[in-house]
């Protein structure tokens, strides 16, 4: 009787470890896009978030800033013609060092103990250019003006505990958007002799007559939330201060500079 071989084929050894390489290499490949695809998402939500922060910062900022100096008119001086209005104050004052505590709806003064720019906004509150609280008009916070008081406002800013902070003209302080690290402002004072005519930039301490500033130059300094820069993204730890200073993030946080600017169109001359 004739005996058959059968011959059963086998894996070799050498075919089983090229494909535990094949499929490591594809799981790698699989395991990197999805850390990579985590880290972009990671990112472009820190960058809208500093966007939204900014972008609401310097709305509220722009707001108040067109409103400064306004009040009604009550007469008009039949030589000049000149309205004259229920406020001819200064519409706004700047310390580079912050204010000193003020009494309840007085202007501020300088003496601050830290670096930390702050601007102060006054104008006449009604209840067409502020918040209606109880049917009356209200300050930066919403806090209505009560009956015997004028509606004439103090509204203070300045970037205190990593938020953009707004002091009332009672004294009292609140947090309006967060993530904002430092708050810078340039004031654009106008010639003596042409008040038409806007001669420079300058920050408060070297303001000469804010009387004369026809607009406001504001920048925000804005940080992530969260810690987004890994090893692999270096380059995103360098930025701009608002003074133009290059600088590096050593927390993991993205930092950016948003600038804006408005003019004060009741101060603006005709």
């Amino acid at each position: 009787m004739r005996h058959i071989k059968s011959s059963q084929g086998g894996v070799a050894l050498i075919e089983m470890l090229v494909a535990l390489v094949i499929g490591m290499v594809v799981v790698g490949a699989v395991l990197a896009t999805y850390l990579s695809t985590g880290q972009t998402g990671r990112l472009q939500s820190a960058l809208a978030q500093m966007d939204e922060d900014a972008q609401i910062g310097l709305r509220i900022l722009s707001s108040e800033l067109m409103m400064a100096g306004y009040a009604s008119p009550v007469s008009k001086d039949l030589e000049t013609s000149v309205l004259v209005k229920t406020y001819n104050g200064r519409p706004v004052f700047g310390c580079d060092r912050g204010f000193q505590t003020a009494r309840e709806n007085t202007p501020a003064e300088c003496g601050g103990s830290v670096n930390s720019p702050a601007i102060e906004i006054t104008y006449e509150a009604d209840v067409y250019n502020s918040v209606v609280t109880e049917g009356k008009p209200s300050d930066c916070l919403g806090n209505s003006f009560q009956e015997g008081q004028s509606g004439i406002t103090y509204n203070r800013y300045r970037a205190n505990g990593g938020a953009l902070q707004c002091t009332g003209p009672k004294g009292n302080a609140a947090p309006l958007v967060d993530n904002v690290e430092r708050l810078q402002f340039w004031y654009g004072e106008a010639d003596s002799a042409d008040p038409r005519k806007l001669v420079r930039y300058v920050t408060a301490s070297v303001v000469q007559d804010f009387n004369r500033v026809l607009s406001v130059r504001v920048c925000l300094l804005i940080t992530s939330a969260e810690a987004v820069i890994t090893a692999e993204d270096n380059a995103l730890k360098f930025y701009v201060d608002c003074d133009l200073v290059p600088q590096e993030s050593t927390d993991g946080h993205l930092r950016r500079a948003y600038v804006g600017t408005t003019a004060l169109r009741n101060k603006m001359p005709f």
